[in-house]
């Protein structure tokens, strides 16, 4: 409830400019994905009715910003959803939105493709695609988040997480052997961080310019991890990131880790 509540809570410190707050449902097989368009990101992807997901949101700082903003409490300029496979899924399982940043000139696509597995597999998968383009007259120095805390089975406080090669974020439930994979495509990451969630969080309502610390963990607990992109977008250009998730059940997973033993001594989330 701790973790709900102060998450809410620096949500609010940017909703004010969203004027309308468009829910979106995508889904597919045994799997559901939800999506606040406006001021919080996905906050939910159920596979075989349990809710692994807390929340992913996008940030970004450009131009003079001295902090970072969520995209999704910029000018929603449009979404859309499809179904692309109509005969074996009438359900739409692509939604694509768009947004846009007056102040620095920045415009964002995403494109999220859900594919869920068959009932009882407990697996699924999301890939993501997101373009940023400069609809300014000058070129911008951009850094670019994504932020994501899974809760693995539902659960808080009982997962272990790293990140390997700088590109692939792995999480899993150290009781149920859940495991999440996200593996970014192209291009590699400038920066990436992960750990409990508070610290990851905080990085980006504290007032100062984040740099990620490159931390590849491991780490036990309430985990959450971060990718950052730096680059420069000259007026019409544009910047391109491709990665996918999977989630599957993996069992016996943990146990090869050798870390069983630590659980009794996770601090747990009030």
């Amino acid at each position: 409830m701790r973790k709900f509540l102060l998450a809410s809570a620096a949500g609010a410190l940017f909703t004010g400019m969203a004027t309308a707050q468009p829910l979106v449902t995508l889904a597919d097989g045994n799997s559901e994905a939800d999506f606040d368009l406006s001021g919080g990101g996905q906050y939910n992807w159920f596979v075989d009715g349990v809710d692994h997901l807390f929340n992913q949101d996008f940030y970004f700082r450009a131009g003079g910003m001295m902090d970072e903003r969520s995209v999704t409490t910029t000018a929603l300029m449009g979404h859309h959803v499809v179904d692309t496979n109509p005969f074996s899924d009438p359900r739409p399982d692509v939604l694509t939105t768009l947004y846009f940043d007056a102040a620095t000139g920045l415009e964002f696509e995403f494109r999220y493709g859900l594919s869920g597995g068959t009932p009882g597999s407990r697996t699924a998968d999301l890939a993501e695609q997101i373009t940023i383009r400069n609809r300014g007259q000058q070129a911008i120095d951009v850094s670019f988040f994504q932020y994501v805390d899974f809760d693995l089975a539902g659960t808080a406080g009982s997962d272990f997480g790293e990140i390997l090669n700088g590109r692939v974020a792995q999480q899993s439930d150290t009781t149920s052997g859940v495991t999440v994979t996200e593996t970014v495509v192209t291009p590699a990451p400038s920066h990436f961080d992960i750990k409990n969630w508070p610290d990851i969080i905080s990085l980006f309502f504290d007032g100062l310019p984040t740099t990620l610390s490159d931390d590849p963990g491991p780490v036990f607990g309430d985990v959450a991890w971060a990718f950052q992109w730096n680059f420069t977008l000259v007026p019409g250009g544009s910047y391109l990131i491709s990665k996918d998730k999977l989630i599957v059940p993996a069992p016996g997973a943990v146990a090869l880790l050798g870390f069983a033993g630590l659980a009794a001594s996770r601090r747990r989330r009030a």
